[in-house]
């Protein structure tokens, strides 16, 4: 059991000298690209001189570098991204840049999980690059990648906010089968917990009212 959120699926980005862990960190989810604009309609742009393609290169740049410094001056040094369908959330240069400043990125936070980890870290999903401001964002005490003993990684945020109430158990196994089956086992020990702190009552199993009842007659 972990006192706060668990990422599984949402790996940290590395890029060069990226951090994968923050003490007191200040979080943004984002539902916006760091990458560069495409057009609205399907099309092809053909470049044939090398300078047209270096202007293109440092156009793209400076749209990127413009996008990290208002990032940078917003006080977030944990980007959440939102997970995008119709280009790349975050492009290379921008995971170069973010580094650089030492942000870590966590991308590709499914949509139906942005209610839950908003409310868990008390921030404010932001659609749109200027709309990110410092009230907007969310806190924990620790947000670090964690490495288990099969190799794999994790990405565990602590501390949350306590009017959360937000606690994730991290459930392995050796295969798949065994994961779901736990999985399924837990759920059905929580709504069992559940059903008695809502109704307040507790009828004992195996026959034992119909027992009770051949007693009394």
């Amino acid at each position: 059991m972990v006192d706060g959120l668990v990422f599984t699926h949402n790996k940290i980005s590395h890029g060069t000298n990226a951090p994968t862990k923050i003490v007191s960190p200040k979080i943004a989810l984002i539902q916006f690209c760091l990458s560069p604009p495409k057009t609205d309609i399907e099309q092809n742009v053909v470049v044939k001189d090398y300078s047209a393609m270096d202007r293109i290169m440092k156009e793209e740049r400076k749209y990127i570098a413009a996008l990290i410094n208002k990032i940078v001056k917003s006080g977030a040094n944990v980007l959440l991204v939102q997970k995008s369908i119709l280009r790349d959330a975050v492009s290379d240069l921008a995971l170069h840049f973010l580094a650089k400043k030492g942000i870590m990125v966590i991308k590709d936070i499914e949509r139906d999980e942005v209610e839950f980890i908003c409310k868990t870290v008390g921030c404010v999903p932001v659609a749109h690059i200027d709309q990110l401001t410092p009230e907007k964002l969310g806190t924990s005490k620790l947000i670090e990648e964690i490495s288990l003993s099969d190799d794999s990684k994790i990405v565990k945020c602590t501390g949350v906010k306590a009017d959360s109430h937000t606690v994730s158990i991290l459930v392995r196994g050796s295969n798949q089968l065994i994961v779901d089956e736990a999985d399924r086992s837990i759920h059905d020990a929580l709504c069992v917990v559940r059903a008695i702190v809502k109704s307040r009552g507790l009828i004992v199993g195996g026959g034992a009212p119909e027992i009770e009842m051949s007693y009394q007659l």
